[in-house]
């Protein structure tokens, strides 16, 4: 069985892990974020947040890794420097997507990519792109998933980055073996096997080699399979990485069982049974001695706490015996004096809460009326490119009818140019840039629309989804022919294969399923 598409993710974070144990590793962290936080350091404390958060998502620890990642966040967001707050909601995506929360995942990545481009950092983009793509694998939305991998390559490409260039080949060969294309899937498997295997021996390559042993296994290529599931098994014996290794002995055992060869089989089942023990015994050791110092760390912050709270209630009491014998010197001259004051302070305060309440009212009715403003004019320019784009395909629409009329002439030296021409009018009717500018801008009006609808069904189209944001903005039938550039036929062929793929009732009106999204 190939290395699951997650997996691959964190072989990535694997290999760069510190050299040094994860309790190790978290001491050593703590120390240099104890420091930080007292010399008022906050970039440096936020990277060390994160630096625990990492630890601890690599060992598994899931919800603690999401509170540090969160304490990074919140200081990141005061630095001016974007980058590191675009690189830890890239992290903060990766837990919602280890708990299958698709769309808090997205939303999380999408920002890192919305503040990455804002910088312009192109690496940032990659791992963004590569990330949403994941959450669309994730879904079953295959396409969009492959689109999104596509551009982190182009990415990664630019930046001349082997191993990332790999790594993505890697993700795009899963998503076609998810679908079943093996053999689309296996070139891009072996694209990154030929760039990992001109460098030095590592995990991402024995990862590589198990999955091109099981797509061959799977497209009954049994030589083959034998031969690039041993490469892993030797790779991974070699690196000691008892996670690939009980992989490829598990696909071993399968192709042998494939062949016939059942002792074969079962004896490769065993190895890659013990070879899983293995891996999950140190893994749940090394998860087990991160918890037990996360425990004496938290154990000995507490009783620091409490010993200068003691120390604190110490020298309180001693203050407020020495403040109340002078306090009880003067207490009957100024009593009255005092609640004087009182009432003057209260009085004060009173009318500048109100005055503070009224101004926050007054700046929320501005926010509002701005944000109503700024939806208007969207709405009114998402109107005027809808006018537009009919009033254009009406004129072609009348300009293809003359011009049809002529080459029914018997001017005969002049057809064929006019059907180049015609052909020219019918490409242009349906690839015109303004669908673009539709799309950003009813994409504002009607936030989340083209997601929902995607959830709904990953079956939709490119056309499906312009033809249901027609539907959505309550145009006729005719201006909707008219914009897509069909027929009223056409369109009611539509109108039935859409309610199919939404999966609606007969008795559903697909009208009010769109309104109603």
């Amino acid at each position: 069985m190939s290395i699951s598409y997650e997996a691959l993710a964190d072989l990535r974070s694997k290999s760069a892990k510190d050299a040094l144990s994860p309790d190790s590793s978290y001491i050593k962290i703590r120390k240099q974020l104890d420091l930080s936080l007292k010399n008022g350091d906050v970039t440096r404390a936020a990277i060390c947040y994160q630096q625990i958060g990492d630890i601890l998502f690599e060992e598994g620890a899931m919800s603690q890794a999401l509170s540090y990642y969160h304490k990074a966040d919140g200081y990141f967001k005061k630095d001016t420097s974007l980058l590191n707050l675009g690189n830890n909601l890239n992290r903060i995506g990766r837990i919602y997507f280890k708990n299958n929360r698709s769309a808090t995942a997205l939303a999380n990545f999408r920002e890192a990519l919305r503040v990455f481009q804002i910088e312009g950092n192109h690496r940032g983009i990659a791992e963004s792109y590569g990330y949403i793509g994941q959450v669309y694998e994730q879904k079953g939305a295959y396409d969009s998933s492959h689109i999104y991998q596509e551009l982190a390559l182009s990415e990664f490409k630019s930046l001349n980055d082997k191993s990332q260039i790999a790594f993505t080949y890697s993700r795009i060969g899963s998503i076609y073996e998810d679908q079943g294309k093996f053999q689309p899937a296996l070139k891009y498997f072996l694209a990154a096997y030929r760039i990992y295997n001109d460098g030095p021996a590592k995990v991402e390559l024995a990862a590589v080699l198990n999955n091109i042993g099981d797509t061959y296994r799977k497209m009954g290529n049994y030589l083959q399979a034998l031969s690039y599931s041993k490469k892993a098994e030797l790779l991974s014996a070699r690196l000691h990485d008892n996670r690939q290794l009980s992989s490829a002995h598990r696909d071993l055992a399968k192709t042998f069982e494939q062949l016939g060869s059942f002792d074969s089989a079962y004896y490769y089942s065993e190895k890659s049974r013990l070879a899983y023990s293995k891996s999950y015994n140190t893994d749940s050791e090394e998860r087990l001695n991160l918890i037990q110092t996360l425990f004496d760390v938290q154990r000995k912050d507490n009783e620091i706490l409490q010993l200068e709270n003691k120390n604190r209630v110490s020298q309180i009491i001693t203050i407020s015996v020495f403040v109340i014998s002078i306090l009880a010197t003067f207490l009957g001259v100024s009593l009255l004096s005092r609640q004087r004051l009182k009432i003057k302070n209260s009085k004060d305060l009173y009318e500048t809460r109100q005055k503070s309440m009224e101004l926050e009212l007054h700046n929320k009715h501005l926010h509002q009326e701005g944000l109503k403003a700024e939806l208007e004019l969207r709405s009114k320019e998402l109107t005027s490119i809808t006018l537009h784009m009919i009033k254009k395909n009406e004129v072609l629409e009348e300009l293809k009818s003359k011009l049809a009329s002529i080459v029914k002439d018997d001017k005969r030296d002049q057809r064929k140019e006019l059907k180049q021409l015609l052909e020219q009018i019918d490409v242009n009717s349906n690839q015109d840039k303004n669908w673009e500018d539709f799309r950003v801008v009813f994409e504002y009006v009607h936030k989340d629309f083209f997601e929902k609808l995607i959830k709904h069904s990953g079956l939709l189209t490119t056309t499906d989804l312009r033809f249901l944001a027609l539907l959505k903005m309550n145009l006729n039938s005719a201006d909707i022919a008219t914009m897509l550039a069909v027929s009223q036929t056409s369109l009611r062929t539509t109108r039935y294969r859409l309610r199919k793929k939404l999966q609606l009732p007969e008795e559903a009106s697909l009208q009010n399923f769109i309104h109603n999204l």
